[in-house]
């Protein structure tokens, strides 16, 4: 076998290789994206999404110099904001149980945890360095009565 029919084998394996790892990311990454939007087409499940050209619009405000500030630099790095809410609870428990899969697969760790008269507040981050959150997970359950909430910030979100 000559040189060349040696670097073509390497090259075969290498383009191999990459599409291997491709086909087995792609899912993963489809996951990250979309694990809370079997709730979009839901009635009673309100969702709001705020995707980067509006939060940039929010830059935009006029309001006073420290609100300003205080919002230019929480949506600075922000891509998009997405508020799942509901009270039903069949969609309250499908809510749970969609956070709990997701902060799993995930690899999330709780920033805060509070629990208060039946009502639980859990705040989730993915964090690659030690001032910036790449990803942000508050998730209210309202206990009984009251509504479950699922909020995610996604982008790169300086401390």
């Amino acid at each position: 076998m000559n040189h060349q029919e040696k670097q073509s084998l390497k090259s075969e394996k290498m383009k191999k290789l990459i599409v291997t790892l491709i086909v087995m990311l792609v899912p993963v990454l489809f996951y990250a994206q979309g694990a809370f939007d079997k709730f979009n087409d839901i009635d009673d499940v309100a969702v709001i999404v705020v995707d980067k050209s509006m939060i940039d619009l929010a830059k935009e405000m006029k309001v006073g110099k420290s609100e300003q500030d205080m919002v230019t630099k929480f949506t600075e790095g922000l891509d998009n904001l997405k508020v799942y809410s509901t009270e039903v609870k069949k969609y309250k428990k499908q809510l749970k149980a969609a956070v709990k899969d997701y902060l799993r697969d995930n690899n999330m760790k709780t920033l805060v945890s509070v629990k208060d008269d039946g009502e639980e507040v859990k705040v989730y981050a993915k964090q690659t360095s030690s001032d910036t959150l790449d990803e942000v997970l508050v998730f209210v359950d309202g206990g009984d009565g009251d509504e479950t909430l699922v909020v995610t910030f996604t982008g790169k979100v300086k401390l």
